[in-house]
This record gives structure tokens, C-alpha cells and sequence, in this order.
């Protein structure tokens, strides 16, 4: 979720503060649950029980393995092979504006009802685009904030949230007026939740019930992922169970994108203006690729890759990943306000080194929480995101070397998200496993999961719900958007989620692509409050129409 900002706005300070953090927290929440290594945590209040995923968020090393393997006919083999629950995932839609069985979906403009400060609907969208009329639809739900000067209002802009699984309606609800005042002054704000995610209906559902066990022995010959294998069967299977085996198939992205073909449709929009973050570039770049001549404006911030293939989306990540946690140790060892637990950044990756072993041997006491290996690695992980949450993190460091788990603690509960209906890794786990193809091959996540320990420290474990999960047929190809207008794309240079290669290489691949770079650590810009050079561009080209120069540069 990468960002720039026009025109500095009108509110600032606290509310800006509390985007700026949130838009962090969105992308990092499923990170607390740890990093993918196994069922259990001891991250739970005392006396309760586990029953989530342990999956990790995107480009933390088990987020990070889009998997999309799991062909639904494949059978278990002495090779590791999946048993994949549901059919294989579907290809993508035709356009819908040439699809008559589509019209009855578009002659419904969304019934617009006051909700507080916005309005509300909803949008009604086929679950298989391939057979439309077959009764089965999802309810997504939408929120607009109406542009505040109506007489001078330019048209629809459709904000896109990161994850994948975080609710769109829900950043625009609590964020919008901390935006940019050109934005809320001149757009039709509009949101939606993505099938499957935050209010849909139906959504995503991977609960795990009173009684459910992993079946199977593990695989003494992968000692990296065997062990965990079971488990995220059952995850995959509860997946199916609780979506439903004929939903599931149907979550992916490039079904999203014909929702939002959809939706500027009933809104009887010739075009629409697009602003996503992270997961939401991956829309917005999938949109422009299908439907160019739709796109008034599209700004893409922390940009996601769509068309790499998972063992080399997975590494980029983790060196990604790794990038960020030294120039954290950097900026711990130089900068004389962090309680810094070395002097020197060689000093600040030992002693993290040193607090993660302490709690692979004991869980770290943190109030509330007892915090184990996995969790302490996850939960710095996630703050690396957030260079305004350092100095909390070098102190949370220093105490954990004490053996007090209690500032780390308080970290996790701050990356926590209010945003979606259920746990973001579940949603960020089916999607992502329904958009690529991934290996059916336990041996093949063995491998990798070898590769990026040797690339990042904090990683001890990998994803394999999609190794038990639908698959695409065919790879997604690199988005061109041929014949849309300028496409500005907005990246920090050292970004721990969406690497800034992603940003030159999605912008090579797309010829009226421009590249606006933030030289900062961090994790989207636009509207964070984190630069007004960034800001002012943005706003600027989202009004006017007026792009930055390719390649230009906004310094801290």
C-alpha cells in the first residue's frame, strides 16, 4: 500500500498520524499471527486457545508465497501432492459490457441510503462469471463519501485497500477525512469490500471446528515443512467447508476486477479515477490491463506484483524483507533517541538474534500475552514497515533482552486491525492461492523454505495452504494497460512489503506508466502524512490530470 499526496490538506496531525498507522496495521495484521510455522502459538491470552492460521502477510516470507497450487484433481502422492479440496479455479471473465447475461446486474444502480456521514448500497455480482445465470451471487458491500463541492466535482474515484482481505468501505469509513481536501472536495469517494472479504456475502470463512484434527503422519524426509503439513490441510479443507466448495473457486482477483467493471457500470460512470494501495495496485493494474479506456485516473501506491511466479515473488520479498530489518538496525545504532540494545547495526541483528532464541527456548512474558519465537519475529517484522514505530520497537527490543516481553506485546496489539470480518491471513491466503499457480510438491516448498531462511532472519517456517487450495490453469501475465492514459505509480525506495524492483518492473512492462519514487523506508506514502512532495504530485494528476515527470523523486 504505497501512496503520494497533492495539496496538503486542510486536517492534519493526529488524524493524519492515525492514518498513516493504520494503513500500516491493515497490511500487517495478519503478521501477529506469526510466520506460518505451525497450528499453535503461545501469542494467546493466557488460558485461551489457538484455533487460527499461522499464516504470515504479504511479503513477510510466508505471506509472501502467493500460493496458488492445489489442482482440485490431484491426489496425494509419495511426493508430497496435494489433496486439493474444490474444483480448479475458474479463468477470467469476458468483458461484461459485451456479456447480455450480465446486463440484468448492471441495470441495478446501487440504492444509495444515508449511513452517518456517507451513503451506503450494495452491488449484487455473479459468483462464476462463466455461468452468470445460475443464481448464485455475492452482495459486496459499497460506501461513498460524496464529493463536498458538488458543483465542482469531476466524477468517481474507487479507493482499493491492501491485503488481500481488507475492507475498502472500512478505509474509506474511517480515513476520508483525512485525505487530501482536493480529493474529498472534487471526487466521489467510493469503496467496496472485494468478494469474499470484510461485509460479503458470503465470505471467506476458514474456521477450524471443536474436534477438527490434522489427518496424516508428517513427512520425516521435509523437516522444514512436514511437520506443519497436516495442519494446513485441515486449514485448506475448513476453507472449502466453510466458503463452500463452489465459492471458493471464485475469490480470486480477476474476478474482483469484473466486479469493478461492474460496479463503474451501475454507477453509470464512462470512467472511473482509481486509487489503490499494496493489494489494491494489484486490482488497478489488472483493471487497466482489461479495460484501458475505462480509466480516467489511476494511481497505484506499494506496488504488488501480479505475474511473477511464487518461488521468485516469495524470494524478492524475503530480500525485501531483509533490506528493511538492516536499515532498521542502521538507523537504531546511529540515532541517539532509540533505546538501542547496540551500538552498532552488526549489535542490533545479534541481539535480535539472541531475544528470538530466548523465546524459542521460553515464551517472553508480555502481560497479557506470553509471546513465542515465531510471534517475536512477527511482530518485528511487522513494524518494519512503519519507520515512525522504530524507536517503540528498539525499546520493545531492549526490554525483550531483559526478559521483558511486555513492550513487544503492546506492539503486536498495535498492528492488529479493526478492518475485516475475520482474520486478514485467512482471506490473504485463499486469494493469493487462487492467482497463481503454485507446486503441488511438498518438496518444492522445502526447497524454498531453505532459500529464504538463508535470506531472512526472521522467517522460520512456510505456507502450504496452497498446496491443498484450488489453482489457475494458466500464470497471469505482466499487466500492459495499452491504450490507458498516464498510470502513476508511487513507491518508497526500501519498502518491506512490495520491494521498489516491483515498482521499475511493473512500470517497464507498462508503457504509459509513471514512476514517482519516495526515497524513505517504508510502506506506502499518499495521504499518510509521511511527504507533502509526494502528496501535492499525486493530487495534482488526480485532479488536473497533470503527471509527474517519470522517475521523479520526492526526499523525505
Amino acid at each position: 500500500m504505497n501512496g503520494a499526496k497533492p495539496m496538503r490538506p486542510a486536517r492534519t496531525g493526529g488524524a493524519r498520524r492515525r492514518w498513516a498507522g493504520a494503513v500500516l496495521a491493515l497490511v500487517t495484521a495478519a503478521a501477529v499471527a506469526g510466520l506460518g510455522t505451525g497450528p499453535a502459538s503461545a501469542d494467546v491470552p493466557k488460558n485461551d486457545t489457538a484455533n487460527g492460521m499461522t499464516n504470515g502477510v504479504k511479503n513477510n516470507a510466508a505471506h509472501d508465497m502467493k500460493n496458488d497450487a492445489a489442482d482440485g484433481r490431484a491426489n496425494g502422492t509419495a511426493h508430497g501432492t496435494a489433496n486439493a479440496p474444490g474444483a480448479k479455479a475458474p479463468a477470467a471473465a469476458p468483458d461484461p459490457a459485451s456479456d447480455a447475461r450480465l446486463e440484468r446486474f448492471i441495470k441495478k444502480a446501487p440504492k444509495w441510503r444515508r449511513c452517518g456521514l456517507f451513503r451506503c448500497a450494495t452491488l449484487t455480482v455473479p459468483v462464476d462469471y462463466a455461468d452468470p445465470g445460475n443464481g448464485r451471487t455475492f452482495t459486496l458491500p459499497l460506501l461513498k463519501a460524496p464529493a463536498s463541492k458538488p458543483d465542482q466535482r469531476i466524477g468517481t474515484l474507487v479507493a482499493a485497500a491492501g491485503g488481500p482481505g481488507q475492507s475498502g468501505t472500512w478505509m474509506v469509513r474511517t480515513f476520508h477525512e483525512s485525505w487530501p481536501a482536493p480529493l474529498r472536495e472534487r471526487f466521489d469517494v467510493v469503496a467496496f469490500d472485494p468478494r469474499g472479504v470484510g461485509g460479503s456475502k458470503p465470505a471467506i470463512d476458514c474456521g477450524l471446528r471443536a474436534g477438527d484434527k490434522p489427518v496424516g503422519k508428517p513427512r520425516a524426509d521435509l523437516p522444514l515443512v512436514g511437520e506443519v503439513a497436516p495442519y494446513y490441510r485441515l486449514v485448506a479443507q475448513a476453507c472449502a467447508r466453510g466458503t463452500g466448495k463452489d465459492v471458493l473457486p471464485h475469490v480470486g482477483t480477476a474476478n474482483v476486477v469484473t466486479d469493478l467493471e461492474l460496479l463503474r457500470a451501475a454507477l453509470r460512470q464512462d470512467t472511473i479515477s482509481f486509487l489503490g494501495y499494496s493489494y489494491g495496485t494489484n486490482i488497478g493494474q489488472r483493471y487497466a490491463d482489461r479495460f484501458p479506456r475505462r480509466v480516467r485516473a489511476m494511481v497505484l501506491d506499494g506496488i504488488d506484483t501480479a505475474h511473477l511466479d511464487w518461488e521468485t515473488d516469495s524470494l524478492h520479498g524475503a530480500r525485501a524483507h531483509t533490506a528493511a530489518l538492516h536499515s532498521f538496525a542502521r538507523a537504531c545504532a546511529r540515532d541517539p533517541r532509540m533505546a538501542c540494545p547496540a551500538t552498532s547495526a552488526k549489535g542490533v541483528l545479534a541481539a535480535i538474534d539472541k531475544v528470538i532464541a530466548r523465546a524459542r527456548t521460553r515464551p517472553l512474558r508480555g502481560g497479557r500475552y506470553d509471546l513465542d519465537a515465531d510471534t517475536v519475529r512477527a511482530v518485528i517484522g511487522g513494524t518494519l514497515i512503519n519507520p515512525s514505530s522504530w524507536r517503540e520497537l528498539s525499546t520493545a527490543l531492549g526490554a525483550a533482552a531483559d526478559g521483558d516481553g511486555t513492550p513487544l506485546a503492546d506492539l503486536r496489539v498495535q498492528l492488529s486491525a479493526p478492518s475485516v470480518s475475520l482474520p486478514v491471513d485467512e482471506v490473504t491466503s485463499v486469494v493469493n492461492c487462487l492467482d497463481r499457480p503454485h507446486s503441488r510438491d511438498l518438496r518444492d516448498y522445502e526447497r524454498l523454505a531453505a532459500q529464504i531462511r538463508r535470506v531472512d532472519r526472521l522467517f522460520e517456517g512456510t505456507n502450504l495452504t496452497c498446496a491443498f487450495l484450488p489453482s489457475p490453469a494458466v500464470a497471469p501475465t505482466p499487466a500492459r494497460a495499452r491504450g490507458a492514459g498516464p498510470i502513476v505509480l508511487v513507491s518508497h525506495t526500501r519498502d518491506a512489503r512490495t520491494p521498489y524492483r516491483w515498482a521499475r518492473e511493473v512500470a517497464r512492462n507498462m508503457p504509459s506508466a509513471v514512476l514517482l519514487t519516495y526515497d524513505a523506508d517504508g510502506h506506502t506514502v499518499y495521504a499518510t502524512g509521511a511527504s507533502s512532495c509526494v502528496d501535492d504530485t499525486v493530487t495534482r494528476y488526480l485532479v488536473d490530470l497533470t503527471p509527474p515527470r517519470n522517475g521523479a523523486r520526492c526526499a523525505p
